[in-house]
C-alpha cells in the first residue's frame, strides 16, 4: 500500500502543479494587459506594474489552487482507470474507500496552503493594491513619468506649488525631453518649458524633486501686466509625497481579526467566503473520486463533463449564499454552511453508489403499457 500511496502522491502533486502553473500563466498574461492599460492611463506609476501583477496573482491563487487540485485529481485517477490500473488495484483488494485516506491527507496539505492564502496572504495583497489604487494624494505621481500624458502634482497643500507637467518623450537613462510644466503658487501662475528634465531624490530627507534644465519660465497673475520671462539653466520643483492613506478598507482587504470584530453582514459574508475556499477543496476531492471513473462504453469525457458541471454548481451555490449574506437575508450563524452541507450530502450519496458499483442516478420506474 505504501508503493501505491507514494505513486499517487507523486503523480497527483505533479499533475496539480502543472495545472496550477497553466492557470497562473494564463492569469498573469491577461492581468498584465489590463495592468499595462491602467498604467498607461496614469492610474498608478509604471514602476508598480509588476508589483500589481504579483499582488493580483497572490490574491487569485486562493481561488485557482482548489480548482487546480480538483482537475489534477480527475486527470490522475482518470488515467488510472483508462490504463486499467484501478482494475488491477480493485482485483488486489484496494477499493476507493482505501484510497480515501491518502487522498484526504494530500487534500489536507493543499487545504492548509489555501487557508494561508485565503486568511492572510490574499487579504494582505488586496490591502496593498487598495492603497495604490485609492491613494490620490499624488504620492506616486513623480514616479509615474508617462510620455504623452498630463500628470498633476501636489494637490493637497494649497501653500505648496502645484500644477501639471507633460513630457513629450523619454531619453536614455530616464531623462525627460521637451518638458512642459504649468504651476500655481500663492495666486500666481507660471508656465515652464524646458529642453530636458530629470527626477531626483534627496538621500538625506527622502524628498523628491523635478529638475528642469535649459528652459524658460513665464510667471505672472492673470488679468495683470506684471508677467515675467525668466531663462534658467536649472530649475527645481519640490514635489510633496505624503504617506499613502487608505481611506476605505473593503471587506476583502480586511484582516481576519478585523472581520471577526466587525458585526456587519458584509464582514460575515467575507469571513464565510474565506472559510469556503479550503472547505471547497476537501469537498471537491469526494466528487473527483466519483467522476474520475471511466467506462469504455460511455466515453472518457462524460465524467469530466459531469465534474465540471458539479464544480460550477458548487461555485454558484456559494455565490448565491454570499450575495444573500451581504444583503442580510441570511444570518451570520448560518453563513455558507448550508451550501457545504448540501454539496457534501450529494457527494456522499454519489460516492456510496460508486463504491457499491451502482449507477450514479437510480433508474426511474417507467410505466409499462398494458397489452390489449
Amino acid at each position: 500500500m505504501r508503493i501505491i500511496n507514494r505513486a499517487l502522491v507523486r503523480e497527483l502533486t505533479t499533475t496539480t502543479s502543472a495545472v496550477a502553473f497553466i492557470f497562473v500563466a494564463l492569469f498573469m498574461v491577461v492581468s498584465l494587459v489590463k495592468i499595462l492599460a491602467k498604467a498607461a492611463a496614469g492610474s498608478f506609476p509604471a514602476k508598480f506594474v509588476f508589483t500589481m501583477l504579483g499582488l493580483q496573482t497572490v490574491e487569485a491563487l486562493s481561488l485557482m489552487l482548489p480548482l487546480a487540485f480538483y482537475i489534477g485529481l480527475l486527470l490522475t485517477l482518470g488515467r488510472w482507470y483508462r490504463d486499467s490500473e484501478m482494475t488491477v488495484l480493485t482485483a488486489c483488494g484496494v477499493s476507493l474507500t482505501q484510497l480515501m485516506r491518502p487522498l484526504l491527507a494530500i487534500a489536507l496539505g493543499f487545504a492548509l496552503v489555501v487557508t494561508l492564502l485565503s486568511f492572510y496572504l490574499a487579504p494582505l495583497a488586496s490591502r496593498l493594491m487598495a492603497q495604490i489604487r485609492q491613494d490620490d494624494t499624488s504620492r506616486y505621481e513623480v514616479a509615474a513619468i508617462i510620455p504623452g500624458i498630463f500628470n498633476e502634482f501636489q494637490r493637497g497643500d494649497r501653500s505648496a506649488e502645484s500644477g501639471v507637467y507633460y513630457v513629450e518623450n523619454m531619453g536614455a537613462g530616464g531623462e525627460m525631453q521637451k518638458v512642459f510644466v504649468a504651476t500655481r503658487h500663492l495666486g500666481r501662475q507660471g508656465v515652464l518649458v524646458a529642453k530636458t528634465g530629470t527626477e531626483e531624490t534627496d538621500p538625506a530627507s527622502g524628498d523628491r524633486f523635478l529638475i528642469l534644465n535649459n528652459g524658460v519660465r513665464y510667471d505672472g497673475t492673470p488679468g495683470q501686466g506684471d508677467y515675467r520671462v525668466i531663462e534658467f539653466q536649472r530649475y527645481t520643483i519640490r514635489v510633496e509625497l505624503p504617506q499613502p492613506i487608505l481611506r476605505y478598507t473593503p471587506y476583502y482587504a480586511m484582516s481576519t481579526m478585523q472581520l471577526l470584530a466587525d458585526k456587519s453582514p458584509g464582514a460575515a459574508a467575507e469571513w464565510h467566503w474565506r472559510v469556503s475556499k479550503p472547505l471547497a477543496l476537501l469537498a471537491l476531492t469526494l466528487f473527483a473520486l466519483v467522476f474520475s471513473y471511466t467506462n469504455p462504453r460511455q466515453g472518457r469525457y462524460l465524467g469530466l463533463f459531469l465534474a465540471i458541471f458539479a464544480y460550477f454548481f458548487y461555485s454558484n451555490l456559494l455565490g448565491i449564499g454570499d450575495a444573500m449574506l451581504k444583503r442580510g437575508r441570511l444570518p451570520g450563524e448560518v453563513g455558507l454552511w448550508w451550501a457545504h452541507a448540501v454539496f457534501l450530502a450529494i457527494g456522499a450519496y454519489l460516492f456510496w453508489r460508486r463504491v457499491n458499483n451502482r449507477t450514479l442516478l437510480p433508474a426511474l420506474p417507467w410505466p409499462r403499457r398494458r397489452r390489449a
